[in-house]
């Protein structure tokens, strides 16, 4: 049994997304899910030879070859029961860019086969019409340059069967990036593929992951960083919050002390000079005990200035 392969269904997914404009309903100038086929009907089973069909299908015709399995070793090598290519029915849209079809969709990929980009590598062969009027064939291998007239209304797309089809999906996202149906840039992995993503933090000396994290580890790693650098934070204010308000009470009650000194002119009894240090000592306890050792240094230093030898730290 034909199957069709994983990105070919998501590119098939891709385009209806974007230019089936009434989901449900057959209108002329959209492109609907009939008009978008990947496994052969039985007109190509029948016929036995198609990049429709997958290798339980496949059949040599009248002693030809198999052109689609035969004329690259890509095709032989990659031959299994997926199929490898895809029919893009007529459409017709206007979006904020402009007017778009078929047509434009068809000389549009042609044209990046030509030029060989990178992305249509894997492309054997393009079938389509420039005109509605006659059918031709870019053909990677140049063996064919035409086609039958079904095609004047679809275009034919082949991928060497030994490709993976990621390709295919680049090139319809491309497409609809650049008639603005999609953002420019838009590779954002799936919520799916974010979900198992693995990151690998560290190897080994054979290049081995010896650590690697999923998005549940990279999100508790993140909280924990950041409840860890909140809480640091907030250790830090409260920290300079109370030195500032230490520094403030002890410089207030030296201003005090040294303006007694300085109005007395040197007049002062052992039992003022005591009061004028009790007034440093308890504004800075006030502040804070932290602040008691630094400040009693500082009234020690204040008392021998002022006469008073007695030293008063604990």
């Amino acid at each position: 049994m034909t199957t069709a392969k994983a990105p070919h269904r998501a590119a098939r997914t891709l385009l209806l997304r974007h230019l089936d404009m009434h989901p449900g309903k057959t209108v002329n100038n959209d492109l609907d899910p009939a008009e978008v086929g990947i496994v052969g009907d039985t007109a190509h089973a029948a016929g036995g030879d198609s990049y429709h069909l997958g290798k339980d299908q496949i059949r040599a015709r009248n002693g030809d070859n198999r052109y689609s399995v035969d004329e690259s070793s890509r095709d032989r090598n990659g031959l299994d029961n997926n199929a490898s290519g895809m029919d893009v029915g007529w459409f017709d849209v206007t979006t904020r860019r402009g007017r778009y079809t078929l047509r434009d969709f068809s000389m549009w990929l042609v044209e990046l086969c030509a030029d060989g980009d990178p992305d249509t590598r894997d492309i054997r062969e393009v079938i389509f019409s420039p005109d509605g009027k006659v059918v031709r064939r870019w053909d990677r291998l140049k063996r064919r340059s035409s086609g039958d007239r079904s095609h004047l209304s679809h275009t034919h797309i082949s991928e060497f069967r030994d490709a993976s089809g990621t390709r295919m999906v680049k090139l319809v996202t491309r497409w609809l990036q650049r008639i603005g149906l999609l953002p420019e840039g838009d590779d954002m992995p799936t919520v799916q593929e974010i979900l198992t993503a693995k990151v690998t933090l560290q190897k080994d000396a054979n290049g081995k992951p010896t650590q690697q994290w999923g998005l549940g580890d990279a999100i508790g790693y993140a909280a924990r960083k950041s409840y860890e650098a909140v809480r640091d934070l907030g250790a830090f204010v409260t920290a300079e919050t109370a030195r500032d308000a230490q520094t403030a009470a002890t410089l207030a009650g030296m201003k005090t002390a040294l303006t007694a000194v300085a109005t007395a002119n040197g007049a002062l009894t052992s039992a003022q000079v005591a009061a004028l240090t009790d007034q440093v000592r308890q504004a800075a306890t006030a502040a804070g005990t932290a602040a008691t050792a630094t400040v009693e240094a500082k009234i020690d230093a204040l008392r021998k200035h002022l006469g008073d030898d007695a030293p008063t730290g604990s």
